[in-house]
């Protein structure tokens, strides 16, 4: 099987975490890393080398890297993009920046895996995936929770029809960051705030379990002096009647649960409930059932196989985060800041 090489763009504590997770790979390893500081570049890279299985493998396909050989370093991201031997970039940039890279890659015809959210707007979004498409390229969003066993499980037991019809979904999800000046979070350039960085994950999996988008959407927030969102409440009311709710925060502590109310029972997700690590089926007068999922690394390397297995059966996303799924967050995601006026500049939201 030949060797599967990954770029990293903007190597942070998300990028710390994919290459993490790409580290057991016996297929996929790190190749290169680039950012517009080389000595940042070249610090991560020296914290990572090619797996002994990798590197055996490239060996066989004539590939010149050797065992426990170091990822390239780039100081600039065209520089990795010009590298013939990258065959898919991980984005882990603030999501301001993603349009443009992603753009960049796909013209360089490399396949891209992006942290989410895809895009800071949907016409962005759209014509990415319209790019992606007319390339034959991968573009996936990497929002990892949706390529996790956990989520699957949640999914058959709604099919399964064990807590009868699923009626709403609450959830909130946050921390409080503090008035942290220069952090991205507060930092509109960078498309900082609670919803775009933390409320996707509630809209994305709503929309994921009851699979359906939201035909009504509701919402009012609270804005920092730094011009973000620091509160963020959301309802949404989809096409079958049923609702959603959740909060998003920087400012605050939440509770950090999902739990989703059918007319049997409930299914609850605990705490960090993104993460996947747990969900509790209940219902009046039963023993709980829990089940919990240990996953191999961090969580990270399901949609790291995953966007591999795409590319090698040649397609442009995943069923389990499909582009209409993408775009039907963002556009969900506009509506809320149209409702609570979050704007962010106009070099960040430009197509």
């Amino acid at each position: 099987m030949k060797s599967f090489n990954w770029g990293i763009i903007g190597p942070g504590s998300i990028a710390d975490m994919f290459a993490d997770a790409l580290a057991p790979s016996t297929r996929g390893k790190l190749y290169a890393v680039a950012s517009r500081n080389l000595a940042k570049a070249q610090a991560f890279a020296d914290k990572y080398s090619v797996s002994s299985a990798a590197g055996e493998t490239a060996a066989a396909d004539n590939d010149s890297a050797v065992k426990d050989q170091k990822p390239k370093a780039y100081g600039s991201y065209q520089e990795l993009l010009d590298d013939p031997k990258v065959n898919a970039v991980y984005i882990a940039t603030p999501q301001s920046l993603h349009y443009q890279q992603a753009k960049m890659c796909l013209e360089a015809g490399k396949h891209v895996l992006m942290e989410k959210p895809l895009t800071i707007n949907a016409a962005q979004t759209e014509k990415l995936i319209a790019l992606a498409q007319s390339k034959n390229l991968l573009l996936q969003e990497g929002l990892w929770s949706r390529f996790m066993p956990c989520f699957e499980q949640v999914k058959l037991w709604l099919d399964e029809d064990r807590i009868g019809e699923l009626q709403y979904i609450c959830s909130d999800i946050g921390f409080a960051f503090g008035d942290e000046q220069g952090h991205r979070l507060h930092d509109p350039n960078l498309g900082g705030g609670a919803l775009l960085d933390l409320g996707v994950y509630s809209i994305t999996l709503s929309q994921c379990l009851m699979q359906e988008h939201p035909s009504e959407i509701s919402a009012m927030s609270h804005f920092g002096k730094r011009e973000v969102d620091e509160n963020t409440v959301v309802s949404m009311r989809y096409p079958s009647g049923r609702f959603a709710q959740f909060t998003c925060t920087i400012a605050a502590q939440a509770s950090n649960t999902m739990t989703l109310m059918g007319t049997k029972g409930r299914i609850v997700l605990p705490y960090m409930f993104w993460n996947g690590n747990k969900a509790i089926l209940q219902k009046e007068g039963a023993q709980d059932e829990v089940i919990e999922f240990s996953h191999r690394v961090n969580g990270f390397e399901y949609q790291i196989e995953e966007a591999m297995k795409m590319v090698d059966k040649k397609r442009v996303c995943s069923q389990f985060m499909p582009h209409d799924d993408s775009l039907a967050v963002m556009q969900t995601m506009d509506e809320i800041r149209r409702q609570i006026g979050l704007k962010f500049s106009p070099d960040a939201e430009r197509v």
